[in-house]
C-alpha cells in the first residue's frame, strides 16, 4: 500500500509540475508571438507603430525574445535536463526536443550576431515563437499522457456515479483481503519454520562429514565463499525501474530516427550549401535551423490520443487495463504462458472422490484437512470446506511444513501424515500399493488432480479434484495461433495429468511438475529464446512467475495483480487485446509518419527559399506549419480504431 501511495504521490507531483510550467510557456509563447509575427503583420498593413516598429530597433525586439526564450527553457528545465542526460545513453522523445530547443535558441543568436555585423533586420528569421509553440506543444502531449497514466480505471465507476452494492463490495473485498494476507503470514512463518529445520539438518550433516573425515585423517573441504556483499547493490541496480517510460514505447524508438535523419539532413545541407560558396555564419544558421526541424509535434500526442479510444473499448468489454504503460507491450508478445489453475481452467476446483486403503473416507478427508488446515493453497481450502461440510474430524496438529511445489507434512497424534505428489511421497519413503498407483494413474490420464495421502511408510488414500475447462480455451488456443503467438501451459500437476489438459485445450507444449520457482524460470527461458511473453495466471502461487513476465493477464477475480483484467471471463477477448493493441501502434506509427513526411515538406520549402528567396523569411512560418501538421495527424490516430470490434466467434477483428 505504501509503495501505491507513494507512485501516486509522484504521478500528482509530476503532473502539478508539467500544469506549471505549461501555464508559464504559455503567456510567454503568446508574447514572443506578439512581438515577432504580431508587429510584423501590423508593419505590411501599414500601421504606424512608431518606436514600437521592429525595423527599427531590430535588436532591442530581438533581445526581448531572447529574454522570453530562455524563460521558456528555464520553466521546462526537468525535461530538457531529462532529454540532454539520456542524449549519449539512450534517446527518447525529451532529448529530441532538448536538441531541437537548443538548435533553434543557437540559429536565433546566430541571426542577432548577422544582424549586429550587417546591420540588416533579420528579426523575422528568428526561431522564438516556433520554440514557444513547441514547448507549448510538448508539455501538453506530456501532460495528457500523466495524465492518462494516473487516471485510476475502474469498470464500476462511471463519471464519478457509484453503483449500487459497491459500498459492500468493497467491504467484501477487504474481508478477503485480510484473510489472504493472514495465510500468506502463516505460510511464511511455516516455510521460515522449515528452512530452519533445513538449515540444522544441514549443519548437522557437515559436522558429521567433517568429523568422518578428520577421524580418517583427510583435509577437511574449502569452506564454500558467502556471497559477496557487492552482490546487493548490483541486484538493486539491475531491479531499478528505468526513469522515462512512456505509455507506448513507439514514440522513443521513433525519436532515435528523427534524430539521425535531421542530424544526417542538416550535415549534408550545410556541406551542400558551403560548397555552393555560401557564407559560414550563414551555413551555420541553416544547419540548427534544419536540425530545429527534427521535432514532431506528432511524437508528443500520438499516445496520449490512440490509448483512451483503445481503453473505451475494452471498458465496454469488461476488460481492465490497470497499467497503460504496457499496453504497447501486448504487440509484441510472441509467447503466452497459461497457468493451468485460474488460467486454462476456471481456477475453483472440487473434490471429486476418495479412494481409501485401509482408512473410511470421512477419515482419510479429516487427516487430509489436519494438514492442510491454515495453508494457503486452493486445494486447501477446498479439503477444509468439505470436511467440514461432511462433518469430518479435524484433528490437532503438533507441527506442520509445507514444501512448495511438493506437498504438506504434519504431525498428527505421533504419527507423520504426509498430504502431495506421488513422487514426492515415494521420495520420503512412503510404500504406495499397486491398486492405489493404478488407480491414480487412471484419473490423471483423464486430466483429474491426483493428491496422495501417507501416514508413517505406507500410503492410506488417494484424493481426486477436478477443474472444469474454461469452455472457450480451445478456440482462444486457435485465435492466438493464428496471430503467431505461442502457447506454453505451466502446471504443478504431474505429467500425465497436465498432457491430458494440454490436449483438450490444444495447446502443443506443456510443462508440468514445476514449483512456483520453476514457473518463473520457464518465463525466463522463453524471454531468452527471444520471445516477449504475456503470462495469464489468477494464484498467488504464480506471482513469481508474474514478476518475470512483460505482461500479467487475469480473469475475473485474480490473488496477484495483473495489468490487464479481463472481468467478463472470457479468455477469447485475450487475442483481440493483442490484435488492438497491434492497430494501436500502427495507428501511432502513421501518425509519426504523416509528421515526418510534414518536416521533410518544411524542410525542402526552407530549402526553395534559400535558393530562390535568398534568405530565410519563412522559416518561423514553415516550423509553425510542421508541427500543426503533427498535431492533425496525431488527432487522426483514434479514427483508424474506430473500426476495431471485438468479436469473440471468429478471426475477422
Amino acid at each position: 500500500m505504501d509503495e501505491k501511495s507513494a507512485a501516486q504521490e509522484e504521478k500528482a507531483r509530476l503532473k502539478k509540475n508539467l500544469r506549471a510550467s505549461l501555464l508559464i510557456v504559455l503567456p510567454l509563447t503568446l508574447l514572443a508571438f506578439a512581438f515577432s509575427p504580431g508587429l510584423l503583420a501590423a508593419s505590411a498593413l501599414g500601421i504606424d507603430l512608431g518606436p514600437l516598429s521592429p525595423e527599427e530597433a531590430p535588436l532591442l525586439f530581438a533581445g526581448i525574445e531572447l529574454v522570453l526564450a530562455l524563460a521558456m527553457l528555464l520553466a521546462c528545465k526537468s525535461a530538457l535536463m531529462h532529454g540532454v542526460r539520456l542524449l549519449f545513453k539512450s534517446p527518447c522523445a525529451d532529448s529530441l526536443v532538448a536538441v531541437s530547443a537548443f538548435s533553434a535558441v543557437i540559429a536565433s543568436l546566430l541571426l542577432i550576431v548577422q544582424m549586429a555585423l550587417t546591420g540588416d533586420a533579420l528579426f523575422h528569421e528568428l526561431l522564438f515563437t516556433p520554440l514557444g509553440i513547441l514547448l507549448t506543444f510538448t508539455l501538453g502531449g506530456k501532460y495528457l499522457e500523466v495524465r492518462l497514466a494516473a487516471q485510476k480505471a475502474s469498470l464500476d465507476e462511471e463519471e464519478g456515479v457509484v453503483p449500487p452494492g459497491a459500498e459492500e463490495m468493497m467491504a467484501e473485498r477487504e474481508v478477503e483481503r485480510q484473510k489472504r494476507e493472514e495465510e500468506e503470514r502463516r505460510k511464511k512463518e511455516s516455510e521460515a519454520r522449515y528452512r530452519e529445520l533445513e538449515a540444522l539438518r544441514a549443519e548437522e550433516r557437515r559436522l558429521a562429514e567433517r568429523e568422518a573425515r578428520r577421524a580418517r585423517g583427510e583435509a577437511p573441504p574449502a569452506e564454500e565463499e558467502e556471497p559477496a556483499a557487492s552482490d546487493a547493490p548490483k541486484q538493486e541496480k539491475a531491479t531499478k525501474t528505468p526513469e522515462h517510460t512512456p505509455l507506448l514505447a513507439v514514440t522513443d524508438n521513433a525519436a532515435l530516427r528523427f534524430l539521425a535523419f535531421g542530424l544526417l539532413l542538416a550535415i549534408a545541407d550545410a556541406a551542400l550549401w558551403q560548397t555552393m560558396g555560401l557564407d559560414p555564419l550563414q551555413t551555420a544558421i541553416f544547419f540548427f535551423a534544419v536540425l530545429f526541424f527534427a521535432c514532431p509535434a506528432a511524437l508528443f500526442f500520438a499516445s496520449p490520443f490512440a490509448l483512451p479510444e483503445a481503453l473505451k473499448k475494452c471498458r465496454a468489454q469488461k476488460i481492465l487495463v490497470k497499467n497503460v504503460s504496457v499496453f504497447g507491450t501486448l504487440k509484441h508478445i510472441s509467447a503466452i504462458a497459461l497457468s493451468k489453475s485460474g488460467g486454462i481452467t476456471e481456477g475453483r476446483p472440487f473434490l471429486a472422490t476418495i479412494v481409501g486403503e485401509g482408512l473410511s473416507d470421512s477419515a482419510i478427508l479429516g487427516l487430509a484437512a489436519s494438514a492442510e488446515n491454515g495453508v494457503s493453497h486452493p486445494l486447501a481450502r477446498v479439503l477444509v470446506t468439505n470436511a467440514v461440510k461432511r462433518g469430518a474430524r479435524l484433528m490437532r496438529v503438533s507441527a506442520t511444513s509445507s514444501i512448495p511445489g511438493k506437498g504438506v507434512e504434519a504431525l498428527i497424534n505421533g504419527r507423520a501424515v504426509r498430504l502431495g505428489k506421488r513422487e514426492w511421497l515415494e521420495e520420503e519413503g512412503v510404500l504406495i500399493s499397486n491398486s492405489l498407483l493404478t488407480q491414480g494413474d487412471q484419473f490423471a490420464s483423464r486430466g483429474k488432480i491426483v493428491i496422495y495421502l501417507g501416514t508413517s511408510s505406507s500410503a492410506k488414500g488417494i484424493l481426486v479434484f477436478s477443474d472444469e475447462m474454461r469452455s472457450d480455451m480451445p478456440r482462444t488456443i486457435r485465435l492466438l495461433e493464428a496471430l503467431g503467438v505461442q502457447t506454453v501451459m505451466m502446471t504443478g500437476d504431474c505429467r500425465t495429468a497436465a498432457k491430458r489438459t494440454a490436449k483438450d485445450a490444444g495447446i502443443s507444449l506443456c510443462r508440468a511438475d514445476l514449483a512456483p520457482a520453476d514457473k518463473a524460470k520457464e518465463v525466463r527461458m522463453l524471454q531468452a529464446h527471444g520471445h516477449s511473453v504475456a503470462l495469464l495466471a489468477a494464484k498467488k502461487e504464480d506471482a513469481e512467475a508474474a514478476a518475470m513476465a512483460d505482461v500479467v493477464l487475469a480473469m475475473q477475480t485474480s490473488e496477484i495483480a495483473p495489468d490487464i483484467l479481463i472481468d467478463s471471463g472470457d479468455p477469447s477477448h485475450i487475442p483481440q487485446l493483442i490484435t488492438l493493441s497491434r492497430k494501436a501502434v500502427r495507428a501511432v506509427r502513421l501518425a509519426l509518419a504523416l509528421a515526418f513526411l510534414a518536416a521533410v515538406l518544411a524542410a525542402v520549402l526552407l530549402h526553395a527559399s534559400l535558393f530562390f528567396g535568398g534568405d530565410l523569411r519563412f522559416l518561423p512560418l514553415l516550423a509553425v506549419l510542421s508541427m500543426l501538421a503533427g498535431v492533425v495527424a496525431a488527432a487522426l490516430v483514434p479514427i483508424g480504431l474506430k473500426g476495431f470490434k471485438f468479436a469473440p466467434h471468429t478471426l475477422d477483428y
